[in-house]
Parts: structure tokens; C-alpha cells; sequence
């Protein structure tokens, strides 16, 4: 007889989620139903019931309705453990499932008659004592289609049935954690399960890189005993992320052989013997040298910079195609150390504004430091010069209007105090960090894309490291930058031309 949990334990890499795989018993207080928002390739909501020694589980696509007129699609999946029921956190991307999980709401549940003939039959009426939902309700299974096992999950109408209310954009938080899905993806306290030792062996020596992986124990970054192998293991768990970003651009590391803090470099050309993953792209300096720069575009090219002990990955605004008409404006907020980070957090969102007024979308990430990247795709029209200055522009303006918190000089002496506004970061040669990227700094963080609405909601960037991003990554944050379809050439302000016509001469 095949085990209850055979299918679930069968989808699932237990040495890279954090999930459960099974083996408690059942709880002793009374059958347990959980609902748990799921934000994974699609936002949806897995409703559980406890029965026999595992969860009864379906995906519901638009979660549960108080109102009775609402019959909700439930698609049954397969059976989980009991102690699923108490899982939050975040199941990390590429594994089965991959993205954020809140328990949304918990209690127990009655049914009116054997659930297992009622299950049977397709039909289920229970009673929940939850903390959100209460009373009766409902699921149905309809007619064959396809391989999907399809069932209606609707609410009977008493006392606790609401026609008005949609519970699940009224009650959003976690009944454990009182946390949005939003703050649990973003929290520093899911620790990723990947970088354990026994796991490195089986997420890097199995790697189709063509090319052998030596050194796999060197350590990289002592105070955290973190090694090559596993920095390799965080670069493989998330190279769908960082790929879009960082293939066939122009590329300028810091390699660390020996680890941090021990003679570490920067590298722009190409070296002999470098790995064939590791293509070159001949580009001409402001001198007239030709120089073969480095450019990657795979798994492959991705691991062999890791191979070389690069601890930094940084890019040009272009892609190879095109090298001399760039694709990304790059603003990088540097603070004056005695800066808080809630000022440089709002200096985002005023820059973010001035972009929004001009009709150009914006994306931000953190540094791996105090600072922040807005970041903001163009179409490759505008040659270099014309990028940069309008880039000047846009700062000389926010620095003007602020000049006690913002400065456009780079001397340190005219630091203090402010956020330096760095729009030179879009000059021909010049690079900046890729999203995803660790850095050559202690503790090994990474500069880390986010949403506007989780700067906002406030963000540690210290939390970002090798060691958690790799369980945070649900939801893509810049989902859509590839497609933009946007340029500054002939940009102008939204809302403010009337109020400010300095602003319309950028």
C-alpha cells in the first residue's frame, strides 16, 4: 500500500526547504483545519483539514468567501503532514512550491457525517471554529477535467455568513505572526537550509558546468565560515534571478582567491584560461586600447565567476549588442555614514516620484550597505553623453531643492550629513553592483531588488546575505523590467510642468 505521504515527500528536497516532512502525530486538540496564503508562482490560498494522520489539502485560487452566493474553485492536492499546519516562512525558489507561506487562519473543524465516505462521495459539510472563518460550509466536487480533481468551497448561509465583507482583503495578516506575506518574505529569521554541508555536495557536484569545480571547501568569507562550495550553491539556487541581469553585459568583478580581505581585486579583462563559459567582448577604452572585457550567459558562466573566487559581480549599463547606447539608468544614493537609513529609504521614494512625474517607471534594490540603486530601463536610443547628463539633471534638480540633504559633489567634505546623489554611475566604462550579487563585505550580504511597497513598509538591508537570501526570493520584485517600453528623450513631467517649469526642461 502506498505510503499517505508518499506523493508529498516525493516533490520535495528536505535538505533545501524548510517544510516538514512528516512524521508528527496529530495535535490532541480536536481535528485541525489551517488556511495558508501561498504566494508561489500564483498567489492562492491551500485550505487543510486534519483527518486520519495527514491534511486534506486544496489549492483555492481566490480563497475562501463568507457569502454563500460565492463558490469558490478548490483543486485537491496532495495530502501533507500535521505539522504543516504550523508552517510559515518561506520555501525556497527552483524547489517545488517555491515562495512565501503565511498561516492565514487556524482552528479546528467538525464534520457532520464520515469524512472519509463524504470524501468519497464528493461531498464534505463541516463546521470551522477558526480565528477569521466560522460556522458551516461546503466542498463539492464537480465533474471530471482533465487530470485536476476539482471541488467548490462555499459558505452556508448563518449567522457567521457575510454577503459584504471579503475577509480575505479585510484580514490579511497572519493569525500566528500578525505579519502581512510581505513582511514574512522580507523577514531575516528564515534561514536558509541549502547551505548546510551536507547538502553542498549534491547542489554543486551535480551541476552541468563542463568544466570541474576545484577548491569547493576553500573558505571565502571566514567570520561565517562560508566556502566557495556554497557560494556556488547560492549562485545555482538563484541563477534564474540573476541571469536576466548580468548575461551579455560587459562585466567587471572583485575577485577574492584566498577570501575576503585577502588581496582582493578588481578584474575587468578577460584572463588566459578562463573557463570557455567565460566569453569576452571586445571593447575600445577612452585611450584607443581594444581590451577584451568579460561577458557570460548561462549557468555555466555564472558558476566559473564563482570558480575564480568572486565575491563581486558588476555590470555596464548596455548590453553587448549594443555597447555604445545603454539600457539602464542607475541613481545610487550613497550616505554619509551619519545618515539614517529611513532618510535614505526616503530619498528613494522622492527620486521615485520625480521619475513618475517624468513617465519613466522605477525599480530599487539595496547595495549590500547603507545605500540604495533606483534603477530605471530605457530603450537603447541615447548615446553615452546624452545618458549621463540627463542623469545629472534629474539629481542637480532633487539637489537643488533640497540642498541641506542632498548633494551631487562626490568630495567627502561635502558629504556630511547628506546622501550623496551618484549619477556617474552611467558613464561609458563605468559599472555598478548587479542585483543578486554578493559582496566582498562582512557578512557576506547581497544587493538585493525589492519592491517599493517593502521599502516603504521599512526593510533591513543587513538581513539580505548569501546565507538567507536564497529562502526570501519568492515573488520576482522587478517582474516586468525586461519589458518596459520606455525613454527619456522625450520625457515630461506628468503633473508638475505647470506648477515648476524648471521641470520640464529635462
Amino acid at each position: 500500500m502506498k505510503p499517505k505521504l508518499a506523493t508529498y515527500r516525493a516533490k520535495r528536497d528536505f535538505t533545501a526547504t524548510p517544510e516538514p516532512s512528516g512524521g508528527k502525530a496529530a495535535t490532541g486538540r480536536g481535528p485541525q483545519f489551517v488556511v495558508q496564503q501561498h504566494a508561489a508562482r500564483r498567489m492562492h490560498y491551500d485550505f487543510r483539514l486534519e483527518h486520519d494522520g495527514v491534511l486534506w489539502s486544496w489549492a483555492v485560487p481566490k480563497g475562501p468567501s463568507l457569502s454563500p452566493k460565492d463558490k469558490r474553485l478548490a483543486v485537491r492536492t496532495e495530502d501533507h503532514p500535521v505539522d504543516y499546519a504550523d508552517f510559515e516562512g518561506v520555501i525556497p525558489h527552483g524547489q517545488y512550491g517555491g515562495g512565501t507561506v503565511s498561516l492565514w487562519d487556524r482552528g479546528t473543524w467538525q464534520p457532520e457525517s464520515d469524512p472519509s465516505d463524504g470524501l468519497r462521495r464528493g461531498h464534505l459539510t463541516f463546521t470551522l471554529a477558526g480565528e477569521k472563518l466560522h460556522g458551516k460550509w461546503h466542498l463539492v466536487r464537480t465533474k471530471p477535467s482533465g487530470k485536476a480533481e476539482n471541488w467548490l468551497l462555499f459558505k452556508s448561509r448563518d449567522a457567521s455568513a457575510n454577503e459584504k465583507l471579503d475577509i480575505v482583503a479585510a484580514q490579511p495578516k497572519s493569525v500566528a505572526t500578525a505579519r502581512t506575506i510581505e513582511q514574512i518574505a522580507a523577514s531575516h529569521d528564515r534561514v536558509w537550509h541549502s547551505n548546510r554541508p551536507d547538502a553542498i555536495a549534491s547542489l554543486v557536484a551535480q551541476l552541468p558546468v563542463g568544466f570541474a569545480l576545484t577548491n569547493l571547501d576553500k573558505v571565502l568569507y571566514p567570520e561565517q565560515g562560508i566556502t566557495k562550495g556554497q557560494l556556488i550553491a547560492y549562485l545555482a539556487v538563484i541563477a534564474d534571478r540573476i541571469l536576466p541581469h548580468i548575461a551579455r553585459r560587459p562585466l567587471t568583478l572583485v575577485r577574492c582567491p584566498e577570501g575576503r580581505g585577502k588581496s582582493c581585486f578588481f578584474q575587468k579583462k578577460r584572463a588566459p584560461g578562463s573557463p570557455k563559459s567565460i566569453a569576452s567582448v571586445e571593447l575600445t577604452e577612452s585611450d584607443g586600447e581594444k581590451v577584451d572585457y568579460m561577458q557570460i550567459a548561462d549557468l555555466p558562466g555564472l558558476v566559473a565567476l564563482a570558480q575564480l573566487g568572486t565575491l563581486e559581480i558588476h555590470t555596464w549599463g548596455c548590453h553587448v549588442a549594443d555597447l555604445e547606447r545603454p539600457d539602464l539608468l542607475v541613481f545610487d544614493l550613497d550616505p554619509d555614514p551619519s545618515v539614517p537609513w529611513e532618510r535614505v529609504a526616503a530619498a528613494a521614494l522622492g527620486l521615485r516620484r520625480r521619475l513618475d512625474e517624468l513617465e519613466l517607471t522605477s525599480f530599487v534594490k539595496t547595495t549590500g550597505g547603507k545605500g540604495l540603486h533606483v534603477v530605471v530601463p530605457v530603450k537603447p536610443r541615447a548615446d553615452w553623453e546624452q545618458h549621463k547628463a540627463f542623469a545629472k539633471r534629474v539629481v542637480d534638480e532633487m539637489a537643488a531643492a533640497e540642498p541641506r540633504g542632498y548633494t551631487t559633489n562626490m568630495a567627502k567634505a561635502q558629504r556630511k550629513n547628506r546622501i550623496f546623489l551618484d549619477y556617474l554611475r552611467n558613464g561609458r566604462g563605468a559599472t555598478f553592483i548587479a542585483p543578486y550579487s554578493p559582496r566582498a563585505r562582512l557578512g557576506a550580504p547581497v544587493a538585493l531588488p525589492v519592491t517599493w511597497e517593502q521599502l516603504a513598509a521599512g526593510v533591513d538591508p543587513s538581513a539580505f546575505t548569501i546565507e538567507t537570501v536564497p529562502s526570501l526570493v519568492g515573488n520576482d520584485p522587478w517582474a516586468g523590467i525586461e519589458s518596459i517600453d520606455q525613454t527619456y528623450v522625450r520625457a515630461r513631467p506628468r503633473r508638475s510642468a505647470s506648477s515648476n517649469p524648471s521641470r520640464s526642461g529635462i
